[in-house]
């Protein structure tokens, strides 16, 4: 690993030199000049009079700061991981290449406006120019030197391709269909336990009862799996799918400032550097800011002085799995595609993908007979919503917002909007197909489902309030609309404790201040606990547990105030004990393989807590406090294995920690010290506002890297605050590598004003090759010896150059 060391000092080095030379780099590319501005956190503000030039610019900042992070989500999306990391990456290339995520970008590169296509391929130009003169300098990512490969040209499709990966990854009901077709399988008997959601009575809805009913409920037919053939598509689409988020916005009559605000705080998994990616536009003094994902131009959440929105997933149900041959429409023909896998070190892997309008075939578990299975889903069909990226952040009013969504597919988003004019909106934006009640619950024959998706909900029937009586909205993945009312939109919601808990916060607090929104975005307070702890206490007080470490249990969750604090016992104590309660009522009856398939085992054990029948329907023998008494006891026993018998020194913050890494930590300690980070101490859980979901060993996999808040004002006035955990460059070396994650740990934001440009720590300049120019003066332009800072602005009288990494001189 010394020369992996050696490697990174090198990368390291040009950024000295660069304070030494001055350069303008110039592009015939180019309309006019483009600035690339650093501000203190490194994050790249790109400045332009032509909006081409402009998306010049972010690929060029983008490559500077992340370009090997855009190669692994490209290589992700297109199936072409494994010609670098080797067999481990096989089977996701496997999956990428059968789902066939480039055909779809291809299909919706053609559905492009030629402004937004102009716009991709203006931002591919940048990346490539930065990619060559990181190549002509040896000062590609580290990354790069360390696998031994160079990355390819960027193109229009890898952007596109990049969104539909994470649009299928978004969605939510595949995994729990997969279940219910191994529940429907396997385990008949429980069929009338587990097969229907469990969203609490009474749970929070995104939009109030008053949208025209929707068709009488039916229940959709279901088509039986094999055992074999469900087992096999629960290994194919192995890992957890979907993720949550938090959007709220406060009219002008609710705010204590007199103008709307918004919060949001989007949860996807943590790692390093983060998937969110900071930017600022400046299109001829048309200001916004916001993130986008690496590889992806535009911005998918963000704020301008007139216009601010942020999104969650919508957890719409936009997958269905069709069992049985198939009969395409008329006009409709079925299309086939075979390509290789490419193993590094290994053999080259065959794998045909086919399928017809808006789904593709799944492949059968080997040496059994299966009938053919197909997925349907809205990725499949072509979409714009990378144009959406481009042109929302130009919005100035919510109509003009509204109308960017059209055409957008993948992910199903909720936008929650506010404005300065005081507007507060919800507007779900996505491909959701026309179904009845019920439908979707589990895979169905192969005619249904086809007739489901023959048509779709047109843009005006998707879910929309605008300045609710309420004066705010709250989106938090939860129910979207009461049962029976507008269309169907699917069953599996997340549950709606975040919801009720914000909805809380926001009741409690008549006339909200911003400055109270990044609180709440740190609010530990367990909503699943203040549903059923009482219960459970109740049961306890009834059977008191008689071990010494089950009655210190007893009393922790006795004196618990309810927040999932780092510091305190009991959340470590209730998260034990629902873990047994699972495993007693869920595990020990369906087996750990099918248990392990169900996405909704917290509320399916909620509902068990609060309703006797449904027990004894399950086949619990034992009354409650008994059962408690008995999970309590056994949950206590485990953790004095894992934590200590001195239940005093029992703290969640020992087994609640942030463990995110990044891909290259795992290779070796002294890789893991320069690109890892040491496990971080965290409050918050899987249902706080302050979400932390954790993996099966209770280390935290997912929350919200990124927090975001925006407060109007007068006069133009437009105050954003924000943090990301980590921070804006991908190399180790940058000292924006991990710079914001202190803040991130101790809920504390920056802030970021849009009416007064940013104080410039270091500036690119991009300017374009006149035809006046000598070849002399050309070469000597553009091929400056040292990085890619060919102009440096001294900020505060204080000459800066390059970044660490010898790429960008203004990070």
């Amino acid at each position: 690993m010394r020369a992996a060391a050696g490697i990174l000092r090198l990368a390291a080095w040009p950024s000295s030199r660069a304070l030494r030379r001055t350069r303008v780099l110039y592009l015939a590319a180019l309309h006019g000049t483009v600035d690339i501005d650093r501000d203190a956190r490194g994050i790249p503000w790109i400045r332009a009079g032509d909006e081409r030039d402009l998306y010049v610019g972010v690929g060029v900042a983008m490559a500077y700061d992340r370009l090997w992070q855009m190669d692994v989500l490209r290589r992700r999306a297109t199936g072409r991981l494994a010609e670098v990391f080797g067999a481990r990456a096989a089977g996701s290339d496997v999956l990428a290449r059968t789902l066939a995520f480039e055909r779809a970008a291809r299909q919706s590169e053609a559905l492009l406006s030629p402004p937004a296509r102009a716009n991709l391929a203006a931002f591919a130009h940048g990346v490539d120019t930065a990619v060559r003169r990181m190549r002509r300098r040896g000062q590609l990512p580290p990354e790069f030197h360390l696998m031994r490969y160079r990355p390819g040209p960027w193109s229009v499709s890898d952007s596109l391709a990049i969104v539909k990966q994470l649009g299928f990854h978004l969605g939510r009901n595949l995994q729990q269909e997969m279940f219910r077709s191994r529940l429907l399988a396997e385990r008949p008997d429980l069929v009338r336990s587990f097969l229907a959601p469990k969203y609490p009575p009474g749970g929070s809805v995104t939009i109030a009862a008053d949208a025209p009913a929707g068709p009488a409920a039916r229940r959709g037919d279901t088509a039986l799996l094999s055992a074999a053939g469900a087992a096999h598509l629960g290994d194919l689409f192995a890992g957890r799918q979907g993720s949550g988020s938090n959007a709220w916005a406060v009219s002008a009559a609710r705010s204590a400032t007199g103008f709307a605000a918004l919060a949001n705080d989007p949860h996807i998994l943590f790692t390093q550097p983060s998937l969110w990616y900071q930017l600022g536009l400046d299109l001829d003094g048309e200001r916004a800011y916001g993130v986008t994902v690496p590889g992806v131009p535009g911005l998918v959440i963000g704020a301008n002085p007139d216009l601010a929105w942020g999104v969650t997933n919508s957890t719409i149900d936009t997958q269905d799995l069709a069992v049985g041959e198939r009969t395409d429409p008329p006009g409709e023909s079925r299309w086939s595609q075979t390509g290789v896998v490419r193993v590094r070190g290994g053999n080259e892997i065959s794998v045909t993908a086919a399928g017809g309008t808006g789904y593709v075939d799944l492949p059968g578990p080997r040496g059994a007979e299966a009938d053919p299975v197909a997925l349907y889903w809205s990725g499949l069909h072509p979409s714009t919503e990378a144009e959406s990226c481009q042109r929302m952040w130009r919005a100035r009013d919510y109509p003009a917002f509204r109308e960017t969504l059209r055409g957008f597919g993948v992910p199903v988003l909720n936008l929650v909007v506010a404005t300065r004019d005081g507007t507060v909106a919800l507007r779900t934006a996505g491909i959701v197909p026309r179904r009845d009640r019920q439908e979707g619950l589990a895979p169905a024959g192969a005619a249904e489902v086809a007739a489901r998706w023959s048509t779709t909900l047109g843009f005006d029937e998707l879910p929309e309030v605008v300045d609710p009586p309420a004066g705010y909205v709250v989106s938090a993945n939860h129910q979207i609309l009461p049962d029976g009312v507008g269309p169907h939109l699917g069953s599996d919601w997340g549950g709606p404790y975040r919801a009720d808990r914000i909805g809380e916060l926001l009741t409690a607090t008549p006339t909200a201040h911003p400055d109270d929104f990044g609180a709440w975005q740190m609010d530990l307070r367990n909503g699943r606990a203040q549903r059923i702890l009482p219960t459970l206490l109740k049961a306890l007080d009834e059977h008191p547990p008689e071990s010494p470490l089950a009655v210190f249990g007893h009393q922790s969750l006795a004196a618990w105030d309810g927040r999932d604090d780092a510091d305190q016992a009991a959340p470590l104590v209730f998260g034990a004990l629902a873990r047994v309660l699972t495993e007693r009522w869920i595990t020990s009856r369906l087996g750990a393989a099918v248990a392990d398939a169900m996405t909704d085992a917290t509320l399916q054990v909620d509902h068990l807590v609060m309703d006797g029948d449904a027990r004894r329907r399950l086949g619990e023998t034992e009354d409650l406090p008994v059962v408690v008494a008995d999970a309590l006891t056994e949950a206590a026993r485990r953790l004095a294995d894992r934590f200590g018998d001195d239940p005093t020194g029992w703290r969640y913050g020992r087994l609640n920690r942030i463990a995110d890494q990044h891909p290259l930590a795992a290779v070796s300690e002294t890789l893991r010290s320069l690109y890892g980070s040491p496990p971080t101490p965290v409050g918050g859980g899987g249902q706080s506002v302050c979400l932390m979901y954790p993996d099966r060993d209770g280390q935290v996999v997912e929350g919200a890297p990124w927090r975001f808040v925006v407060e109007f004002g007068s006069a133009g006035s437009t105050r954003i605050r924000d943090v990301l955990r980590h921070g804006s460059s991908g190399n180790p070396l940058s000292p924006h590598y991990g710079d914001q994650t202190p803040a991130h740990a101790e809920g504390r934001l920056y802030e970021v004003r849009l009416d007064s440009p940013p104080e410039v720590r270091r500036r690119l300049t991009l300017a374009p090759r006149t035809a006046g120019r000598s070849d002399r003066a050309r070469r000597r332009w553009a091929s400056p010896p040292a990085s890619m800072v060919l102009t440096v602005t001294r900020a505060r009288g204080v000459a800066t150059g390059g970044d660490s990494n010898g790429s960008s001189p203004a990070r």
